[in-house]
């Protein structure tokens, strides 16, 4: 059973999350403890026993293959050490172990994404789809990310040979 305290901590250390966020960050965990993967699944990793980071996926309610990243955090020491790109890859997997096809999208802050590395969601293909200017407060920006996740289709799903 997960510790939500850890993750809570952890979100709490990132100084990018204010108290209402993280009583929803709190919900989800709890939620996703109790029943993973319906409609939140908790994504970490680990140093050891140190929680590195974790993202947590939600599954878009009234939509057939919509996920939302609700969020990515990072422990501070671990920013610019690839474990944003790591977990944004993990989701990524999670969603494509289950789904041929889907829609994965992002909102967050300025501070949240210095918070975890800024750039992460780019560098995986993101579009940024909007960005409004100070939204939360002066300088702190919104911004939305979008992908589409697609899985190849191997000789045998789709039937084909090589070459043909």
């Amino acid at each position: 059973m997960i510790d939500i305290a850890e993750y809570e901590e952890l979100a709490r250390e990132t100084g990018a999350y204010k108290d209402i966020e993280l009583e929803i960050l709190k919900e989800a965990l709890s939620a996703s403890r109790q029943k993973p993967g319906d409609p939140y699944t908790l994504l970490e990793l680990r140093d050891g026993k140190i929680l590195a980071g974790f993202a947590v996926l939600y599954r878009e309610t009234g939509t057939e293959h919509s996920f939302d990243i609700l969020a990515i955090c990072v422990e501070p020491s671990y920013i610019g050490k690839s474990v944003a790109d790591r977990l944004v890859a993990l989701v990524e997997e999670k969603i494509q172990g289950s789904e041929s096809s889907a829609i994965l999208r992002f909102e967050t802050s300025a501070q949240k994404e210095a918070a975890f590395g800024s750039g992460t969601m780019s560098r995986h293909g993101f579009a940024l789809m909007g960005h409004i200017p100070d939204f939360y407060a002066p300088g702190d920006d919104y911004f939305m990310y979008a992908r589409h996740l697609s899985r190849r289709a191997t000789d045998r799903d789709s039937g084909a040979k090589e070459g043909e």
